[in-house]
Protein backbone atom coordinates (compact mmCIF):
# COMPACT_ATOMS: atom_id res chain seq x y z
CA UNK A 1 0.00 0.00 0.00
CA UNK A 2 2.63 2.22 0.85
CA UNK A 3 4.38 1.72 -2.72
CA UNK A 4 1.19 2.65 -4.50
CA UNK A 5 0.81 5.77 -2.23
CA UNK A 6 4.26 7.10 -3.08
CA UNK A 7 4.03 6.06 -6.86
CA UNK A 8 0.64 8.54 -6.64
CA UNK A 9 2.41 11.14 -5.42
CA UNK A 10 5.81 10.94 -7.12
CA UNK A 11 3.58 11.24 -10.67
CA UNK A 12 1.38 13.93 -9.01
CA UNK A 13 4.34 16.04 -8.31
CA UNK A 14 6.06 15.44 -11.60
CA UNK A 15 3.12 16.17 -13.34
CA UNK A 16 2.55 20.05 -11.73
CA UNK A 17 5.00 21.86 -13.47
CA UNK A 18 3.56 20.60 -16.93
CA UNK A 19 0.20 21.75 -15.21
CA UNK A 20 1.88 25.27 -14.65
CA UNK A 21 1.26 28.08 -16.84
CA UNK A 22 3.63 30.00 -19.19
CA UNK A 23 5.72 32.53 -16.99
CA UNK A 24 7.98 34.24 -19.17
CA UNK A 25 6.33 35.84 -22.12
CA UNK A 26 7.95 38.29 -25.48
CA UNK A 27 6.07 40.28 -27.70
CA UNK A 28 7.47 41.88 -30.84
CA UNK A 29 5.94 44.51 -32.87
CA UNK A 30 7.22 46.88 -36.41
CA UNK A 31 4.00 48.44 -36.63
CA UNK A 32 3.24 51.46 -34.59
CA UNK A 33 -0.13 53.05 -34.05
CA UNK A 34 -0.15 56.22 -32.00
CA UNK A 35 2.21 57.78 -29.96
CA UNK A 36 1.19 60.82 -27.21
CA UNK A 37 3.16 63.20 -25.62
CA UNK A 38 2.94 66.73 -24.32
CA UNK A 39 2.11 68.44 -27.48
CA UNK A 40 -0.15 65.97 -28.65
CA UNK A 41 -1.14 62.73 -30.24
CA UNK A 42 0.30 61.19 -33.78
CA UNK A 43 0.23 58.44 -35.89
CA UNK A 44 3.28 56.48 -35.70
CA UNK A 45 4.95 55.53 -39.57
CA UNK A 46 7.83 53.42 -38.68
CA UNK A 47 8.71 51.62 -35.15
CA UNK A 48 10.38 48.91 -33.79
CA UNK A 49 9.30 47.14 -30.17
CA UNK A 50 10.32 44.59 -27.93
CA UNK A 51 8.62 43.43 -24.62
CA UNK A 52 9.96 40.74 -22.54
CA UNK A 53 8.99 39.65 -19.07
CA UNK A 54 9.33 36.95 -16.25
CA UNK A 55 6.13 37.09 -14.19
CA UNK A 56 7.92 35.04 -11.80
CA UNK A 57 11.14 37.21 -10.87
CA UNK A 58 9.14 40.47 -12.25
CA UNK A 59 12.40 40.71 -14.62
CA UNK A 60 11.44 43.09 -17.25
CA UNK A 61 12.95 44.64 -20.67
CA UNK A 62 10.27 47.23 -22.85
CA UNK A 63 11.46 49.35 -25.82
CA UNK A 64 9.54 51.44 -28.22
CA UNK A 65 11.66 53.06 -31.01
CA UNK A 66 8.92 54.95 -33.93
CA UNK A 67 8.43 57.99 -35.74
CA UNK A 68 5.07 59.71 -35.10
CA UNK A 69 4.40 63.54 -35.98
CA UNK A 70 7.81 64.46 -37.29
CA UNK A 71 9.56 63.42 -34.56
CA UNK A 72 11.77 60.32 -33.32
CA UNK A 73 10.39 58.55 -29.80
CA UNK A 74 12.00 56.34 -27.43
CA UNK A 75 9.96 54.88 -24.22
CA UNK A 76 12.06 53.01 -22.19
CA UNK A 77 11.39 50.72 -19.16
CA UNK A 78 14.16 51.61 -16.37
CA UNK A 79 15.34 49.45 -14.25
CA UNK A 80 14.39 45.65 -13.49
CA UNK A 81 13.07 44.42 -11.77
CA UNK A 82 9.27 46.13 -12.91
CA UNK A 83 7.47 47.22 -10.03
CA UNK A 84 4.97 44.57 -10.74
CA UNK A 85 4.35 41.87 -14.19
CA UNK A 86 1.26 39.92 -15.21
CA UNK A 87 0.36 37.83 -17.69
CA UNK A 88 -1.30 41.03 -19.28
CA UNK A 89 0.89 44.24 -18.04
CA UNK A 90 4.45 45.64 -16.70
CA UNK A 91 4.37 48.48 -14.75
CA UNK A 92 6.90 50.45 -13.67
CA UNK A 93 9.64 53.55 -13.87
CA UNK A 94 10.12 54.26 -17.40
CA UNK A 95 12.34 57.17 -19.66
CA UNK A 96 11.01 58.53 -22.56
CA UNK A 97 12.90 60.66 -25.36
CA UNK A 98 11.67 63.21 -28.01
CA UNK A 99 14.45 63.67 -30.57
CA UNK A 100 17.12 62.25 -28.13
CA UNK A 101 15.79 64.79 -25.55
CA UNK A 102 14.41 63.64 -22.09
CA UNK A 103 10.51 64.51 -21.83
CA UNK A 104 9.95 62.31 -18.95
CA UNK A 105 12.38 60.63 -16.67
CA UNK A 106 11.91 58.19 -14.00
CA UNK A 107 7.71 58.72 -15.15
CA UNK A 108 5.48 55.63 -13.69
CA UNK A 109 3.31 53.77 -16.00
CA UNK A 110 2.05 50.67 -17.82
CA UNK A 111 2.28 48.72 -20.76
CA UNK A 112 -0.68 46.66 -20.89
CA UNK A 113 -3.19 44.50 -22.83
CA UNK A 114 0.32 42.34 -23.10
CA UNK A 115 -1.56 38.43 -23.25
CA UNK A 116 -3.13 38.80 -26.75
CA UNK A 117 -1.91 36.33 -29.30
CA UNK A 118 0.09 37.86 -32.39
CA UNK A 119 -2.55 38.84 -35.39
CA UNK A 120 -3.48 41.44 -37.16
CA UNK A 121 -5.76 43.60 -35.81
CA UNK A 122 -4.20 43.03 -31.68
CA UNK A 123 -1.99 45.68 -29.82
CA UNK A 124 -0.74 46.83 -26.89
CA UNK A 125 0.02 49.94 -25.25
CA UNK A 126 1.79 52.00 -23.05
CA UNK A 127 0.52 55.55 -21.08
CA UNK A 128 2.24 57.06 -17.95
CA UNK A 129 0.28 57.70 -14.88
CA UNK A 130 -0.92 61.08 -15.92
CA UNK A 131 -2.20 59.59 -19.37
CA UNK A 132 0.23 62.36 -21.03
CA UNK A 133 2.91 59.91 -22.83
CA UNK A 134 1.06 56.96 -24.46
CA UNK A 135 2.70 54.55 -27.08
CA UNK A 136 0.34 51.83 -28.78
CA UNK A 137 1.76 49.09 -31.56
CA UNK A 138 -0.23 45.84 -33.01
CA UNK A 139 1.33 42.66 -31.61
CA UNK A 140 2.96 41.21 -34.46
CA UNK A 141 4.92 37.82 -32.75
CA UNK A 142 4.77 36.27 -29.02
CA UNK A 143 6.90 33.54 -27.55
CA UNK A 144 5.42 32.46 -23.90
CA UNK A 145 7.06 29.32 -22.26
Amino acid sequence: MKTIRSAVVAALLLSVPALAAPAVHSIWSNRGLFVSDNTGTYPVTSANAVVAWNQSTNTAFVNFHGFAGGNEYDFELVGSPAIATSVDDISGIWNIRRNGAFICTGCSGTAYGLNQPAGASNYFKFYDSTNVFHFSAFLDARKDY
